[in-house]
């Protein structure tokens, strides 16, 4: 006996625009909601009505930092009492909702949060000046960069050509690095520097360790910020260290164990930084859905057309398969769960898939999906780096194929 087609339409749209496109009961708690309903209310009334013209200007806007602050974002993943404590499924809710509206200000959160928790890791032997420190961190009243990258060293973290040379009791630290984020807002007070310490001379594979550096200390100086394709309200400069001179304390952690502190923390950050590609990607499907229903076509809505319908079904499947991704890894974390393998495939998966969404974002928007004034442009230019920062697609690639045990 034939079975007729159980298929139907729908009496109305399942997803509405602005909606959670999937729902993860087995990942949130009512906590979490919550705090995606206060995050998702904010970013909506605070943050993304400038979006547009901050990122034209490449104007970083100070007062939502402090805003975000009394929020409590900066402190998120830090324990009481200079923050909430909270798990990084809640960092991730946070960067989603962000950078839906605005990568730029999801970026400048990322890294504050990661290097104040690093950094709480960091000292742990020295609880007074952790305590001090963390609780600048916090309140979003200074602001600690990540200096790792080089201009020689791309993707190959560990060619670190930055030197710090023992001084008597101290350290005098020499070198360059570029791509920094947060480095030169008027909140920017700190470096985590990651410099060679020791070794054969010429061996460029040197022990590496971190060093605390104020941004104000003699022969540290901040260069020009980029003229940035995209995260162009971010603030990133190239910054330069002429032999400045440390004290003892300003070493973090244990000699020559830099480079496995900088990795560590990068494997988790892959995480949250993932969750903005998934809110960016969920941003270009919805202005996509939105632009389809509105406009029409040879007598009928865009959305209608079988090759638009099936666009944006594709669009939909791959946010879906981003979230999934990422909270199941956030969750794993959360969890005490290893996370080497989620945290490299979600990272590669979301930040690919946001730049394939928001290719066919401006695509379905034709004419409008190439000026400046569409939303969807300016999505379109920050996917590019998602690609590029926090690991590569190939360095991901890499990290996923020595799980399977296929590349050495």
């Amino acid at each position: 006996m034939s079975q007729r087609s159980t298929l139907t339409r729908p009496a109305k749209p399942r997803h509405a625009v602005g909606d959670d496109l999937v729902t993860l009961p087995w990942a949130f708690d009512d906590g979490h909601l919550a705090w995606r309903k206060a995050l998702r209310s904010f970013c909506r009334e605070r943050v993304e009505p400038g979006a547009a013209q901050r990122s034209k200007d490449a104007k970083f806007d100070a007062g939502l930092v402090k805003e975000l602050a009394q929020l409590g974002v900066f402190g998120l993943m830090l324990p009481e009492p200079h923050g909430s404590g909270v798990d990084l499924r809640s960092m991730c809710i946070a960067l989603e909702e962000l950078a839906y509206v605005d990568s730029s200000l999801a970026v400048t959160v990322h890294v504050a949060v990661v290097n104040a928790v690093l950094l709480g890791a960091l000292l742990q032997d020295q609880p007074d000046r952790r305590d001090a420190l963390l609780t600048e961190l916090s309140s979003g009243e200074a602001f600690s960069a990540f200096s790792l990258t080089e201009p020689s060293g791309g993707s190959d973290a560990s060619n670190v050509s930055t030197v710090a040379r023992r001084d008597g009791e101290g350290w005098v630290l020499s070198g360059a690095k570029q791509f920094i984020t947060n480095s030169g807002t008027p909140m920017s007070r700190y470096s985590v520097v990651f410099a060679a310490t020791d070794g054969a001379a010429g061996n460029t594979r040197r022990p590496v360790s971190a060093f605390l550096v104020p941004l104000d200390a003699e022969g540290v100086s901040v260069a020009p910020s980029y003229d940035k394709l995209g995260w162009r309200s971010s603030d990133t400069h190239p910054v330069f260290f002429d032999s400045v001179r440390l004290p003892a304390d300003a070493l973090l952690g244990q000699e020559g164990r830099g480079m496995a502190e900088a990795l560590g923390t990068l494997t988790w950050a892959r995480i949250p930084y993932s969750a903005m590609a998934v809110g960016l990607a969920r941003a270009c499907l919805d202005e996509s859905l939105r632009f389809t229903t509105e406009r029409s076509s040879f007598g009928q809505q865009i959305s209608s057309h079988q090759a638009v319908g099936f666009k944006l079904a594709d669009m939909a499947a791959d946010v879906a398969t981003s979230t999934l991704q990422v909270y199941d890894a956030a969750w794993k974390h959360d969890n005490g769960h290893s996370i080497e393998f989620e945290a490299a495939s979600a990272k590669l998966t979301a930040c690919e898939l946001a730049n394939r969404i928001a290719y066919d974002a401006t695509q379905l928007h034709g004419g409008y999906g190439f000026v400046q004034e569409s939303a969807v442009v300016r999505h379109y230019q920050d996917a590019r780096v998602l690609t590029i920062a926090e690991g590569t697609s190939e360095v991901q690639r890499l990290l996923i194929a020595r799980y399977l045990g296929t590349s050495g």
